[in-house]
């Protein structure tokens, strides 16, 4: 049987070619596919010049974070409240000498109520000036302290350089009613007041133990002086008043004893100094063998300070016989005179290893005796 094409049988079907719309003429060549490696390398480039956009922006944003005004503060400050008193100068710029004995880690280290803690509360920048206003936690309160900083240069020519600059530190101000010249002991540190008795020292932020370092002989209560934050602030001034020990109210009785057997041991009717003196003398007899007896001893206390010195009052007159061997137109015998009052009230000026110092009040001349 053979196969015949009647018009509408498979000739008449059209080539595929034409039904598909792709004949040879209108045919479009296939897309040419790129090549892996081109396209890794584009998607990698592009990936990397995100990562330089964003990576520069956080390294900028580091580095103004590191070179922010606030840095050098937050530095001194966390030196200051690790006890590192030394550090924290040095990183402010603050100078001090020898002289300055609080300003050490060892007299840092006995301060109380000292900076504990802070938080940065504000940061304002005007050109190559800053301020930072920060409050320092110091004995459970709060203390507002404004810090200066200078702009000095700059790093890589973009991040600001800033230079904190010293704070003015506070003082612990003492005045001591006593002999010039009083040691103290501040902090655990030796000081002498000076001759108008008073002593000021700088301090970081702290409550400093002050009292008279005066050994076995004077002795004060003790007391303590608050130096809070920063800013030149002076303590309430600490006063103190120096006053004599067992010892030393014993040596105080000691010197004037001392001063009322000087007197006695004169052999002139008005012994220079002393508070008592015998009159009358006959000019036609001549008198021999003058001397001086001690019935008995005045009674003193020893009081406060004065600006004198410590005040010693007679409680209880002491007495005292003047005699003498005479010999004249009358003949010869011996004459008398007194009992007479022995009043040794005066002062205590200063004390000592080698005792105390006396001074009369009441004698005609100002004498002083030790003991």
């Amino acid at each position: 049987m053979t196969d015949q094409d009647h018009g509408g049988g498979w000739g008449a079907v059209p080539p595929v070619d034409v039904i598909r719309g792709t004949t040879a003429a209108t045919a479009r060549p296939p897309r040419k596919r790129m090549r892996r490696g081109p396209l890794v390398a584009i998607v990698a480039g592009v990936a990397a010049l995100v990562l330089l956009v964003v990576g520069g922006g956080i390294g900028y944003a580091n580095g103004m974070s590191t070179h922010a005004a606030d840095r050098p503060v937050r530095a001194f400050l966390d030196d200051l409240a690790a006890g590192r008193a030394s550090a924290a100068l040095a990183a402010a710029g603050i100078e001090h000498d020898a002289s300055d004995v609080l300003l050490t880690d060892a007299a840092y280290a006995k301060a109380k109520r000292t900076v504990t803690g802070y938080r940065v509360a504000a940061v304002r920048t005007s050109g190559d000036s800053a301020s930072v206003t920060a409050y320092l936690r110091q004995g459970g309160q709060d203390v507002s302290a404004v810090f200066d900083l200078t702009r000095t240069g700059t790093d890589w020519g973009v991040f600001p350089v800033w230079q904190l600059q010293p704070p003015r530190l506070g003082t612990v101000d003492v005045s001591v009613r006593g002999p010039s010249r009083t040691p103290l002991r501040v902090a655990g540190k030796s000081v002498t007041t000076s001759k108008g008795g008073t002593a000021s020292l700088s301090a970081l932020p702290g409550t400093y133990d002050v009292a008279v370092r005066g050994g076995e002989w004077v002795r004060s209560d003790s007391a303590s002086a608050t130096v809070s934050g920063f800013g030149g602030t002076a303590s309430s001034p600490v006063a103190l008043t120096a006053s004599l020990t067992s010892a030393g109210e014993r040596a105080a009785t000691k010197a004037v004893d001392a001063w009322v057997d000087g007197c006695i041991a004169s052999h002139d009717p008005a012994p220079s100094g002393c508070s008592f003196y015998a009159y009358g003398e006959d000019p036609s007899y001549t008198y021999t063998n003058e001397r001086w007896t001690l019935g008995t001893r005045p009674v003193v206390s020893v009081g406060a300070w004065s600006s004198e010195g410590w005040l010693v009052t007679t409680t209880t007159y002491g007495r005292a016989t003047f005699s003498a061997d005479i010999s004249g137109p009358g003949g010869v015998g011996t004459a008398t005179a007194g009992p007479m009052n022995v009043n040794a009230s005066g002062y205590i000026t200063g004390i000592g290893a080698d005792g105390a110092t006396f001074r009369s009040a009441v004698a005609p001349v100002s004498s002083e005796s030790g003991s």
